[in-house]
């Protein structure tokens, strides 16, 4: 019997899902979490058990065949998403997939397809754009308050922050390492405050240099990203490393702008290194998404001043408390209130040049995104 509430299913029983998907969720009125499955039923099961939800299943067509669900969200490895993402909306689901969607451009668009022609909301989780800090920061570059917004400087770089949680060192599942990981994040919040201009040509270099060695540290789940628990830790076995733990590019935008882009999971810099630099004619943004801190630098009269706005606490107060913004930006979505924040061109522009990236690391040179006869070749080096 219908309950009249949006009925959530989760694939993956994974620290996302755990921590943040899940919690999210369930904190939304009107919505209830049905079900979560995982390819390891111990997983699925221990997820259930956790969070009280009722029923537990170790394969997705079973899943959607039984439970029927409204909603599904992906929080599984990006090499599983495009079969799942499919699946869940050819049974007649709406889905919220982790980042990155896919790990070909090819793929995503796919993906787009099938959402369009079902007639059903795809979002990636795109997380960072719902960050208090990121969201002011989109107000000010759209109200105008730079100017001619023309250069961006991204850093997300950890000291020693290699996952412990899932399979993304692995690149048979995951596509690729850091870059898919946090590259993905910093890419698509600087194009979205910037104004979503299309990238048109990608110069970038990946390294492999701390992730495949045995060094013996004590570090924490925190330093990974886990920063709320939940999920399966794994032991960081370096001997299954395969995919970079640092990258660098610098990007050609359409409007003339350019973004320099590094990410690391391990490099041997100060914990508080990285953070994000906007520049327009008229101003500039200064932040880290870490941080609940933003800067405005502008002029006013002969001064030079530095604007400190006064940005709400995160509500829930609570490591992942973008998931539960994101959330609920989506279930607004589903019932007709606001359109989708993140959307396709904005997604596809993001893959399209993180593949461009690797493809001009392994083969050392720029990449033009912006000739019609240029071939992706998908190769993760």
């Amino acid at each position: 019997m219908s309950t009249g509430k949006l009925r959530i299913a989760v694939i993956g029983g994974g620290m996302i899902a755990n921590s943040a998907h899940i919690p999210a969720w369930q904190a939304q009125p009107g919505v209830e979490v049905v079900g979560v499955v995982d390819n390891v039923a111990e997983n699925a099961n221990a997820t259930a058990k956790r969070h009280h939800i009722p029923h537990a299943f170790g394969d997705v067509e079973k899943m959607l065949a039984e439970l029927k669900p409204d909603v599904v969200s992906i929080c599984t490895p990006s090499g599983c998403h495009k079969n799942q993402v499919i699946a869940a909306i050819r049974a007649g689901a709406h889905v919220l997939c982790e980042k990155p969607l896919a790990i070909a451009s090819v793929d995503a668009a796919e993906m787009f397809q099938a959402a369009e022609k079902a007639k059903r909301f795809l979002m990636v989780g795109q997380s960072m754009r719902f960050y208090n800090q990121v969201a002011a920061a989109k107000e000010f570059a759209a109200s105008g308050q730079l100017g001619e917004i023309y250069c961006a400087d991204a850093a997300r770089l950890r000291r020693r922050g290699i996952p412990t949680h899932g399979s993304f060192h692995v690149k048979a599942l995951s596509g690729g390492g850091v870059l898919y990981d946090l590259g993905v994040h910093m890419l698509d919040l600087v194009l979205w405050i910037m104004g979503n201009p299309k990238v048109i040509a990608a110069s970038g270099m990946t390294y492999t240099k701390l992730g495949n060695r045995n060094e013996g540290l004590i570090t924490s789940a925190v330093e990974s990203g886990a920063f709320a628990g939940g999920g399966n830790s794994r032991p960081n076995d370096y001997r299954k490393f395969d995919v970079e733990d640092l990258a660098t590019a610098f990007l050609r935008l359409d409007n003339g702008g350019t973004i320099s882009l590094r990410v690391c999971w391990a490099a041997n810099v100060p914990d508080s290194a990285g953070g994000v630099l906007i520049m327009g004619t008229e101003g500039g943004l200064s932040f880290d998404p870490r941080v609940l801190d933003l800067k405005l630098v502008r002029n006013m009269g002969r001064y030079q001043v530095d604007v400190t706005p006064k940005l709400l606490p995160p509500e829930p107060n609570h490591p992942f408390y973008a998931h539960w913004k994101e959330v609920a930006h989506f279930v607004r979505v589903i019932q007709g209130e606001e359109e989708l924040c993140v959307k396709k061109e904005e997604a596809l522009n993001v893959i399209q040049s993180l593949e461009a990236i690797y493809q001009s690391a392994a083969e050392g040179r720029e990449v033009r995104l912006d000739t019609a006869a240029r071939k992706i070749k998908g190769v993760r080096k």
